[in-house]
């Protein structure tokens, strides 16, 4: 099995209605191709970790990365794994983030999620609470 985590740019123009389509395409495609994993959107910037079968991870990130909605793709983590850190979501999404911080310190304490996916996460969603200066 395959997990991908990467961080993309979104479009300036994105909306609140854009997101949700992204979700509902992603639950419904990822129930149907047995993948699982993590959205996030800071305001800026998304971080999505997807996995799943190897194949139907590489068939859906082909798909993602022609996606308009974003652009500037890049891979922050790729690896073989046994177990899936996110798999009881097929795509999970809180637009307020109250499963992050120290629920997702929890998750990992626990042995519920990879730690360095729970850095990766947290590092990210840091990044976007950030005032903007100027």
């Amino acid at each position: 099995m395959l997990s991908v985590t990467y961080v993309s740019v979104a479009d300036p123009l994105i909306r609140d209605e854009d997101i949700v389509a992204i979700l509902v395409s992603a639950r419904r495609n990822n129930a149907r191709d047995e993948l699982t994993g993590a959205l996030v959107y800071n305001g800026h910037n998304f971080l999505q970790l997807l996995e799943g079968p190897d194949d139907r991870v590489e068939a859906c990130l082909a798909v993602i990365r022609d996606d308009p909605r974003h652009s500037g793709m890049v891979e922050v983590r790729r690896r073989a794994v046994e177990t899936r850190d996110f798999g009881e979501w097929a795509m999970l999404y809180d637009p307020r983030f109250e499963w992050q911080g120290d629920g997702l310190a929890r998750l990992a304490a626990n042995g519920r999620i990879d730690v360095q996916d729970e850095r990766i996460f947290a590092n990210f969603m840091a990044l976007g609470r950030r005032p903007r200066v100027g």
